[in-house]
């Protein structure tokens, strides 16, 4: 599991990210259920522009307990990867989580933002991670441009049907993402 800065880099871009908005709200049933907190616990909610040399790839929206970020601000989300503060400020390790992944259209508002026309190709990503000790530490929805991802997957057919392990719920395939240039 890597973060976006981290993958942007490993690609050869610049990543970059504008703070959209930053608020503390309560987590209420959904949030509660997802973050595994009471739904009056406080939630900080991060909505960020995601960019790459300069150039939108993704909306990312991100809840986190308010508790595990006091003092986080915009601009911390913006200098700094956010999974770098979490361990380096909090002392929060994420170390992993599950990741579902689902063609979409852009909205208005997500059109505006990812400077692309209505109802452009995208994916929404839905994200919850857990830190070294098995604690929920966010969750993370996200909407990336469809014209800047491809999803590519290593397909393989077990030697033993018996020993394999699902690598996804529906077949022995692992996926991954990767970014079109240009």
């Amino acid at each position: 599991m890597t973060s976006f800065t981290d993958d942007m880099r490993s690609r050869g871009l610049r990543p970059e990210s504008k703070t959209l908005d930053l608020r503390i709200v309560p987590a209420g049933a959904r949030l509660g259920r997802l973050l595994r907190v009471s739904p009056s616990e406080p939630v900080l909610v991060a909505d960020r522009l995601r960019l790459a040399d300069g150039e939108s790839m993704a909306i990312e929206t991100v809840h986190i307990r308010e508790a595990h970020v006091s003092g986080l601000t915009a601009a911390d989300l913006e200098e700094h990867s956010f999974y770098e503060l979490l361990r380096d400020r909090y002392g929060i390790v994420v170390v992993g989580g599950e990741q579902t992944i689902e063609p979409t259209v852009t909205d208005e508002d997500e059109s505006r933002s990812l400077g692309v026309p209505l109802h452009s190709p995208a994916f929404r990503f839905e994200r919850v991670t857990h830190s070294q000790g098995g604690e929920i530490v966010e969750f993370v929805e996200s909407i990336y441009r469809g014209d800047r991802y491809r999803l590519v997957t290593a397909l393989s057919i077990p030697q033993d049907p018996r020993r394999a392990r699902r690598r996804t719920s529906s077949d022995g395939a692992g996926a991954s993402l990767s970014t079109r240039r240009g």
